[in-house]
């Protein structure tokens, strides 16, 4: 029984929407003018950090870090195992 009648809500829900979209078409034709339908709002863009150019140095020092960072990676797993 409940199916049915949301079946029937639905049913009486779709005529309206179909009534409402005339009414809106109808009116928008009597403006004359395009009005622009609203969109979603965009997504923000991601917050990308810029990074300039890196020194012979700073690129030693990141190398040195992660080099130990994945050593202690490879370590930790090989202990799990």
């Amino acid at each position: 029984m409940d199916k049915r009648l949301i079946e029937l809500a639905l049913e009486a829900l779709a005529v309206r929407k179909a009534a409402l979209d005339a009414e809106i078409a109808k009116m928008r034709s009597q403006l004359g003018a395009r009005v622009a339908v609203a969109k979603a709002p965009a997504a923000k863009p991601s917050r990308k950090r810029k990074r300039g150019p890196q020194s012979k140095s700073a690129r030693k020092a990141q190398s040195e870090r992660m080099k130990a960072y994945w050593a202690k990676r490879r370590a930790e797993s090989a202990r799990k195992k």
